[in-house]
């Protein structure tokens, strides 16, 4: 799956716009099986071209044409006879070109014409063929990941003479093969590109831009085709944005506090968190002293912008620091983490954050992941199931570990708590993706710092009867097929 929360960040803000809600979503692709008619040049051995130069150049005889060119007689023979069987030569009374023979040396080769299946992805969004590369994902796979699926604005398929004869994506063509017509459409299959919906906020009572980003490009043809289509109402971007999931209860739960979010510096920090957040991931992945250098100098300065971020009691939160919180929770804490969130889905609880949750586990730090809704049927075997399987089986190794659902399926809520140091609420799940309402909708989060405003919270939305949950964990075990082989005893 996409590293989506990363794509956010790159692109909080357009022309002066800051992002206001982003999700990660499928754009449907459909997948072309056209049989086609292809010519493919055929280059000729060698030595067959020597033979067919000989005789334009006025050799007449198969004894002389084998002689100049030093062929074995026998070998010769069969060549010079294929090349008449194929309509290069005439041999009697004397050799000679036939027209076929003159065109493929004028050619340096010949054309041959014959059907090949060849496979193109139409985008039904901007009514054309892709022409470049892209990564394409069936359906279920990314319904396992709760990411949405835009529908196709319309299932019909372009004319065949519409299709580009050339510039065809991937390796559809061997060298020297060029396609000559389309003839029909085999089959079509839907699939999907995994692609970052990014919404800016234009300014108040103005619906926010929508921008798509496809490979961490924003990619503008297929954005305009989104709104021209009118599928951003369908996307959430109607008259509920604003009102939608949990956007007036964070602020509900944070205002009663009568601590107002800093201001001053805070985007100027915030702009400079980012920066080198994006500047240590890409240090990381390069491998020499230089970069090593700079690595420790910009996770030295990021420190500094932690330490000034956490002296403002109460701030707001950028849409993509969500599951950054869980970052510095499972690094910071001391003596407990606490995270509410929706199912856990891959994007979100990486191979990283597993890592970091082992690591604070075995300091012993106690961590409690809270989660609201329940896997479906088929979300045990793949996608959300196996990360609880994965959580499960820490838990049986660490006594500190707790992974529980809550009671309350509907929670629009969520909290990452290290200590009573820092606390995120927002309405953005940590972990996993918004499921009760899988539609855009404003951003509200914040953070708060200190014990004054920390335990505040925490007294009034965290405690035993809030957070009340059905126990632990079970997973089913897994359902194994029947042997329909075997005999009947």
């Amino acid at each position: 799956m996409i590293e989506f929360d990363a794509v956010a960040e790159q692109h909080q803000k357009i022309d002066g716009m800051p992002l206001i809600d982003y999700l990660p979503v499928g754009l449907p692709i459909y997948l072309l099986t056209v049989d086609s008619l292809v010519s493919e040049k055929r280059n000729l051995m060698p030595v067959e071209e020597f033979i067919l130069k000989a005789v334009q150049g006025g050799v007449r005889s198969s004894a002389d044409v084998v002689g100049i060119l030093g062929l074995g007689d026998r070998y010769g023979a069969r060549v010079i006879e294929s090349l008449s069987n194929e309509e290069y030569l005439t041999l009697t009374p004397q050799l000679a070109l036939r027209p076929k023979g003159v065109a493929v040396l004028s050619e340096a080769g010949e054309r041959q014409i014959f059907e090949k299946a060849i496979s193109l992805a139409w985008n039904p969004l901007t009514q054309s063929v892709v022409k470049t590369r892209l990564t394409l994902e069936l359906g279920p796979a990314l319904a396992l990941e709760r990411t949405l699926r835009l529908a196709p604005p319309s299932t019909r398929l372009p004319a065949l003479i519409d299709l580009p004869l050339e510039q065809l994506p991937g390796n559809q063509l061997r060298d020297g093969e060029q396609v000559v017509r389309y003839l029909s459409v085999l089959r079509r299959a839907l699939r999907y590109i995994p692609a970052v919906l990014l919404l800016y906020a234009r300014g108040k009572g103005v619906e926010p831009l929508a921008r798509v980003a496809i490979d961490g490009v924003i990619d503008h043809p297929s954005s305009d085709a989104i709104a021209k289509h009118e599928m951003l109402p369908r996307l959430g971007l109607d008259s509920l944005f604003n009102r939608r999931s949990g956007v007036m209860a964070v602020d509900q739960r944070v205002k009663p506090l009568n601590i107002l979010p800093g201001n001053g510096s805070l985007v100027d920090l915030l702009t400079l968190k980012s920066k080198l957040q994006l500047g240590i991931a890409g240090l990381e992945r390069q491998d020499s002293a230089v970069a090593a250098a700079k690595l420790d100098a910009k996770k030295a300065e990021l420190a500094t912008v932690q330490q000034q971020l956490e002296q403002i009691p109460v701030r707001s939160l950028l849409p993509f620091e969500v599951p950054q919180l869980v970052d510095y929770a499972l690094q910071k804490a001391k003596r407990e983490v606490l995270i509410t969130t929706t199912l856990p889905v891959e994007a979100r609880l990486t191979p990283m954050r597993q890592l970091l949750l082992d690591q604070a586990l075995k300091r012993g730090v106690k961590v409690r992941i809270l989660i609201s809704d329940r896997p479906a049927e088929d979300e045990w075997a793949k996608g959300p199931g196996l990360l609880l399987r994965k959580l499960n089986d820490l838990a049986t190794i660490y006594a500190n570990l707790d992974v529980s659902f809550l009671k309350d399926t509907d929670r629009v809520v969520f909290e990452v708590k290290a200590d009573d140091a820092t606390l995120g609420v927002s309405n953005e799940p940590s972990l996993g993706l918004r499921s009760r309402e899988p539609l855009a909708r404003a951003f509200s989060g914040y953070q708060l710092s200190g014990a004054k405003s920390v335990l505040a919270y925490t007294h009034s939305h965290l405690t035993m009867q809030a957070l009340g949950v059905i126990g632990k964990i079970k997973i089913p075990a897994a359902i194994k097929k029947k042997d329909l082989a075997s005999p009947k005893g």
